[in-house]
């Protein structure tokens, strides 16, 4: 089974995928004299996320965990507790997702939640609880692998970062250490769009001039400032030198 979700905006978008890679259950037990019949439910997930940035770059895997946070149980007694149709199944599933810190740090939307639900297993999960003897136990693991993918246009979005440039005063315009012309004289006539500051440093360039240089590299021309920083938290985590 594998599922899907998806959000985002132009300049960043945001994909879920998901697929059960793993379901084992065990034979109930012999009925121990009477009681509810039991069914323990555990789920493994194995979370990874990647950034890609723009055409042309390579996409690069930037969180990976699997382990004793990836996991999450649920024991039932049956019918008393659920798991006696498909939609309360469902409904455990829900819980022990949420359960699990590494998908609650991939900010999912409830329409990707609902995505990532295992519904492959569902059926049989719900076929194995009604089919427990009275006082007896059976179990079932279910192994989801999630996967985050994230692009952005990388000049777009630092762009974002940065602010109109204050206006020149009276006989100084500096220059564009970029193109080496004058930041406002003309400016917008010759094509190369109003000046903006950087984000942290203030170093002004022209917004296209700058813009092609965010191309090749995130950092401002003049001082090296890395203006990631200034970006959404998720994207400052990948590199984009």
């Amino acid at each position: 089974m594998e599922s899907q979700g998806k959000n985002g905006s132009s300049l960043i978008t945001r994909r879920v995928e998901a697929s059960t890679t793993f379901l084992h259950t065990t034979p109930q037990t012999e009925p121990s004299g009477g009681g509810e019949p039991e069914l323990a439910v555990q789920l493994r997930c194995h979370v990874t996320k990647y950034i890609r940035a723009g055409r042309g770059r390579g996409q690069r895997q930037v969180y990976v965990y699997r382990g004793s946070g990836a996991e999450a149980s649920f024991v039932a007694a049956v019918p008393r507790d659920v798991l006696v149709d498909e939609d309360s199944v469902r409904d455990v599933m829900r819980l022990l997702l949420r359960a699990i810190r590494p998908l609650r740090d991939l900010d999912l939307t409830d329409d990707e939640w609902e995505a990532i639900l295992p519904e492959d297993v569902v059926p049989q999960l719900a076929d194995l609880a009604r089919g427990l003897d009275e006082g007896s136990r059976s179990a079932a693991v279910v192994e989801l692998a999630v996967d985050r993918h994230i692009r952005y246009s990388a000049p777009r979005v630092l762009m974002t970062a940065c602010r109109g440039a204050p206006p020149a005063t009276e006989g100084k315009d500096d220059g564009c250490s970029i193109c080496l012309e004058v930041l406002h004289e003309e400016a917008a006539a010759a094509g190369k769009g109003v000046p903006v500051e950087l984000p942290g440093c203030a170093h002004a360039f022209h917004r296209r001039c700058i813009s092609k240089w965010f191309r090749k590299k995130p950092t401002c021309p003049l001082c090296r400032g890395n203006v990631t920083k200034h970006l959404d938290p998720e994207l400052c985590s990948c590199s984009l030198n």
